[in-house]
């Protein structure tokens, strides 16, 4: 059958992956955001903490999937 258990299990893992690599980014994105409001705006350095929050969102999902 199609269904099974290791089918659901790599499913939530892949839906665990999505809400990492999202969380990161949106940390970042935070971040920044809390930066702009006491210091300045720039978007350069806009780009560089969606930058590292990818980065850091990939770093963690390979850390994830290769302590299986």
């Amino acid at each position: 059958m199609f269904f099974n258990k290791e089918f659901f299990h790599y499913f939530s893992l892949l839906g665990f992956l999505g809400f990492l690599i999202t969380g990161n980014i949106l940390i970042f994105v935070a971040m920044y955001k809390l930066f702009e409001k006491y210091f300045f705006k720039s978007d350069i350095l806009f780009i560089i903490f969606i930058c590292i929050g990818v980065f850091s969102g990939f770093y963690n999902a390979y850390k994830t999937i290769m302590k299986k």
